[in-house]
C-alpha cells in the first residue's frame, strides 16, 4: 500500500471511529409552535450557532477538530510558505516557514476545538429558549 493510500485509510478509520454525533437536548414548546416551525426552529438555530463558533452540529466532535486542524494548517502552511518562499516543484524540499506555518494553524485548530460540542450545545440551548422552548429532563440527563 502506498504512503497515500495508507493515509487516506487512516483518515476514513479516523473518522469512521469518531463518527458519533452528540445529540442535543430534548425541548418542548412554551407557545403555540406547530411541528414544522419547530423543525424548523431547530435547524435554524443549529445553522445560525453554527456559523458563530465554526462548528457544525451534524458532525462529530472528531469530525469538527479534523476539519479546523486540516484548515488552519493549510492557511498557516500557505502563510509560512509565502515569507520563506514555496517549494518549486513538488519534489523539492519543503521551506522552514512552510512546516512551521503548518504546525502552527495545527495546533491552533486543536486548541480551538478544546472545548468541543459543548460552547455549542449551550448557545443552542440558548437559541431555542429565545424562540419559546423550554429544555426536557430526560432520564439519561437525571443520572
Amino acid at each position: 500500500m502506498t504512503t497515500g493510500r495508507a493515509a487516506l485509510a487512516l483518515t476514513a478509520a479516523v473518522l469512521v471511529a469518531g463518527c458519533a454525533v452528540t445529540r442535543m437536548p430534548e425541548v418542548a414548546a412554551t407557545r403555540e409552535q406547530t411541528p414544522t416551525q419547530h423543525r424548523l426552529d431547530v435547524a435554524d438555530c443549529k445553522a445560525e450557532v453554527g456559523y458563530r463558533l465554526d462548528y457544525n452540529g451534524e458532525d462529530s466532535p472528531l469530525a469538527n477538530t479534523l476539519r479546523r486542524v486540516f484548515t488552519l494548517g493549510a492557511a498557516g502552511a500557505a502563510v509560512g510558505g509565502l515569507i520563506t518562499g514555496l517549494p518549486a516543484t513538488t519534489a523539492s524540499t519543503a521551506s522552514d516557514g512552510l512546516i512551521a506555518g503548518a504546525g502552527a494553524g495545527g495546533i491552533g485548530g486543536l486548541a480551538l476545538s478544546a472545548h468541543g460540542s459543548s460552547p455549542f450545545e449551550r448557545a443552542w440551548i440558548a437559541c431555542m429558549e429565545s424562540r419559546g422552548y423550554r429544555i426536557v429532563a430526560t432520564p439519561e440527563a437525571i443520572h
